[in-house]
């Protein structure tokens, strides 16, 4: 019955017959599936296969959202439909902010679960993209040598030719020279986009992999005030 396992669908419910009565639904869907009992059981077998998670908001050993936060510092990114008690807002309403694509509240049918799976196993997780943003961001930026890369600190910081050059000790024409090979390296076509690009690098920093940024970036708004070089 559990042949799909390029959809496999992990239930983590502490409660026996909740999580057996979501597994024969999905089963008789022709989902694969797997249940656990705890976080901690379902953080042991996640890999390439695993396609979604469906967590009760409340477990034996943690909550939904510690359960979030430890698969992704794992470098699991799966999309998660978080599963909360009639009413209970909080809940729903911190799961969300965790990352969780959906929220469904008990009771509901099984119609509507499957439905609710069925759009988790479709979507592109956000948190995916945005990793993958952050890598193609990283490689763009490696292309860079040392000088160019302090350029580009210094006008992501907001800073003009003429202060860059004060700043390093070197021309006002080679900080220009600099910026253009900046501009052909990475691909892009304004200052906003370089600003883009260096955010998207900073968010990956953000998650514990390499790319040295700094710990305040303009607004995109001021970008957009600089304008083009």
């Amino acid at each position: 019955m559990l042949t799909q396992t390029a959809c496999l669908v992990h239930i983590v419910d502490g409660d026996l017959p909740t999580r057996s009565t979501l597994a024969r639904a999905l089963g008789a869907a022709g989902i694969a599936c797997r249940v656990h009992s705890t976080g901690a059981d379902a953080l042991t077998v996640l890999g390439t296969a695993s396609a979604c998670l469906v967590i009760r908001s409340s477990l034996p050993d943690m909550t939904a959202r510690e359960l979030m936060a430890e698969a992704a510092l794992q470098g699991h990114d799966l999309p998660v439909l978080v599963v909360t008690d009639q009413g209970d807002v909080e809940a729903a309403v911190g799961a969300m902010k965790a990352g969780a694509l959906d929220c469904l509240a008990h009771p509901f049918t099984t119609g509507t679960f499957l439905e609710r799976v069925r759009a988790c196993l479709a979507s592109e997780n956000p948190q995916a993209q945005q990793r993958d943003r952050g890598r193609d961001a990283s490689r763009r930026l490696a292309l860079l040598s040392r000088r160019e890369s302090e350029v580009l600190r210094l006008i992501v910081e907001g800073k003009q030719s003429k202060t860059i050059a004060w700043e390093l000790g070197i021309s006002i024409k080679t900080v220009e020279v600099h910026r253009a090979r900046i501009m052909e390296k990475t691909g892009c076509r304004s200052i906003v986009g370089l600003g883009r690009l260096w955010e998207a690098a900073e968010m990956l920093r953000a998650r514990n992999l390499p790319w040295p940024v700094p710990s305040s970036l303009p607004s995109m708004a001021a970008m957009v005030e600089m304008g083009a070089p």
